[in-house]
Parts: structure tokens; C-alpha cells; sequence
């Protein structure tokens, strides 16, 4: 599968940046060109330009992006696009156990800083009842594993 390149954001005042300014270089960009937020993200895939307007973040692998359904993080689900923009798969908070309340639970985009149970690029997350570090393929949405972190987030 090929790769995502030349990845950027468009600010509200027409600016372009490469992704992946750090905190101070964003900053410092907003202060020096009175830009306020990022309005798309655009990139090339298999030589064409394409942009979409929500907030997504690369996948590990570059093949493809992740975001919130509908932009919302209180929608429990997230959207994995194909690197050309098409939709790959939509990830719904997991069932764990019999205590596991879906609809009450939540998931945070990828990765987490969180390191434990040998997951790396996961996601923090809460069945509904309990808080999990989730790992999840991709490419298919499928539960690979999850792990109960050592304390609370």
C-alpha cells in the first residue's frame, strides 16, 4: 500500500504548514501570523493532491488517517481513511467484559503517550467501565488486545 506524503495544514488565514510543528513552533506561528486554527489537512497520495476538512492524525503505517466520527470525541467511535481519502473502517468503543457499558465508554485518538502491556501505538480509552489501553488493527477495526493501565489517566 503506498505511502501518505507531503502532508500539511491549512490555518484559517490561508497559511500552510508542514504537520508535526512542535508546540512552541506553533505558537510561535499563530503569534507571528495572527492564524487561529487549522481549517484542512491536505496531502498527496499516489501523485494526487487531497484534503479533508477534519482533524485527523496519520497513521503509524502512513497509509491512511484517524479521526473523530463526526469530529465529536463524545461519539465513542473513530473513522479510519484510506490514503485516498476513502473511509477504511469505523472503530466503536470495544466490549470487554460483562461490566462493559459501550455507549458510556470512550476512545482518544492515537497514540497514546501511555506505554504498558506492551502496546505502542494505541489508544486510552474506557469500556464504560473501566479505563484500557486499547490496541486495534487498522486496517480491519478489529480488538487486538488491551491493557488496564497501572493507575488511572
Amino acid at each position: 500500500m503506498e505511502k501518505i506524503e507531503n502532508l500539511q495544514d491549512v490555518w484559517d488565514n490561508g497559511f500552510i504548514t508542514s504537520v508535526g510543528l512542535s508546540v512552541e513552533e506553533t505558537q510561535d506561528f499563530k503569534r507571528r501570523t495572527n492564524a487561529n486554527r487549522v481549517v484542512v489537512r491536505k496531502w498527496t497520495y499516489q501523485g494526487k493532491e487531497l484534503q479533508t476538512s477534519h482533524q485527523v492524525r496519520l497513521l503509524r503505517d502512513e497509509t491512511g488517517f484517524v479521526f473523530y466520527e463526526n469530529d465529536d470525541p463524545q461519539t465513542g467511535r473513530l473513522v479510519v481513511l484510506n490514503g485516498d481519502g476513502s473511509q477504511r473502517v469505523v472503530i466503536g468503543v470495544p466490549r470487554i467484559d460483562a461490566n462493559s457499558r459501550p455507549e458510556d465508554g470512550y476512545l482518544a485518538l492515537p497514540p497514546s503517550s501511555a506505554r504498558f502491556g506492551d502496546i505502542e501505538w494505541g489508544c486510552e480509552g474506557n469500556d464504560g467501565n473501566t479505563d484500557y489501553l486499547f490496541e486495534f488493527d487498522w486496517q480491519t477495526g478489529q480488538l487486538l488486545r488491551y491493557a488496564r493501565p497501572t493507575r488511572p489517566w
